[in-house]
């Protein structure tokens, strides 16, 4: 029940988050941020590093948003893309894939009634959830490679570099529906 109150209180505290339009309102969700990560005993300094490797995304969407409307409008939604991604990283410390993967499958219960199985969605995000940091691993080893052989890793050789990534994937794949049929899951 633990794990479900604190997803729920994640989805709406992230969503409220963007719907703030008062800078006031904004400096009581930076206080709660710092709050969370001192009560679930969050490294600052692991959340700070974290937000230096959004920063790019963040400046991209506040240049986009000073485009398409004022620089205000832009910048309150940097703020706020930065207290969203710093309570996701927060909640991502302090909660594990199975747990996320878990309270999904029980708030899905009552898909029952027509006939969803709670048991497949807590396998999907569980290997979705798993997949992310193989990925990561695997566009880094790509690219290691491609400049190990002289190729540039850029959109000009985007055909080769997403060939090899789709072929990597695909294995990795294979792998984790072998390794689920031998366990009794049973076909996939």
């Amino acid at each position: 029940m633990k794990n479900i109150i604190l997803f729920l209180s994640f989805i709406i505290y992230a969503s409220i988050i963007f719907f703030i339009s008062n800078s006031l309102l904004l400096w009581i969700i930076l206080v709660i941020n710092i709050l969370a990560m001192l009560i679930f005993k969050v490294k600052i300094k692991g959340a700070l590093q974290n937000l230096l490797k959004i920063i790019p995304f963040i400046l991209f969407t506040v240049v986009v948003n000073c485009i398409l409307d004022s620089y205000e409008y832009a910048f309150f939604i940097g703020i706020k893309l930065l207290f969203v991604c710093n309570i996701t990283y927060i909640y991502s410390k302090t909660t594990t894939v199975r747990g996320i993967a878990h309270t999904v499958k029980t708030l899905c219960k009552p898909l029952k009634i027509i006939k969803v199985n709670p048991e497949e969605i807590e396998l999907m995000v569980c290997i979705s959830l798993s997949m992310l940091p193989i990925l990561k691993e695997q566009c880094i080893a790509l690219k290691d490679a491609c400049l190990a052989k002289g190729i540039e890793f850029n959109t000009k050789n985007m055909k080769i570099i997403l060939s090899k990534l789709m072929v990597s994937i695909m294995k990795r794949v294979n792998d984790i529906e072998e390794a689920i049929i031998e366990k009794g899951y049973g076909e996939i």
